[in-house]
């Protein structure tokens, strides 16, 4: 059985949390800034993501990829064809800088690499669904941000 993308997400948040002992935080010059700007950017780009999937009238259920009845390849999801796991980086990010010490960022490769069995699962099942119009949406957008994935 596969946890959810946000339940990752906690968790990985708990575990960067465990890797810094209150006592060895450090406060640095825009900290409160950094993190509180990376906490909005994230929950602002996931929130535009969930209204994309909304307008076009389709699931961002990452349980069920397999119900979604239309593709979203316009905006956001011109850019990356993942930006709620992009949202989900920033927000481990956003903790990272809040806790003030490097291994905290450990947690964004960490939640990269577990969210690739579902990933993996939504492209076959988008593949499966859409065919030769998702196949030319993977030529066309990376699956995270720069050059095509």
């Amino acid at each position: 059985m596969r946890l959810i993308p946000p339940a990752w997400t906690l968790a990985i948040a708990v575990v960067q949390r465990g890797l810094v002992r209150r006592e060895s935080r450090r406060d640095y010059p825009g900290r409160r800034a950094l993190s509180t700007g990376l906490a909005v950017a994230g929950v602002g780009l996931m929130g535009a993501a969930v209204w994309q999937f909304t307008r076009a009238r389709t699931t961002f259920d990452p349980v069920n990829p397999s119900r979604a009845s239309a593709l979203v390849t316009t905006g956001l999801f011109g850019v990356s064809r993942n930006p709620i796991y992009i949202a989900d980086a920033l927000l481990l990010t956003a903790h990272a800088a809040w806790l003030g010490r490097p291994i905290a960022l450990l947690g964004i490769p960490a939640l990269a690499a577990v969210l690739q069995p579902q990933i993996a699962a939504e492209e076959k099942a988008l593949r499966e669904r859409f065919g030769a119009e998702y196949e030319a949406y993977v030529a066309k957008v990376p699956r995270w941000v720069g050059p095509r994935a």
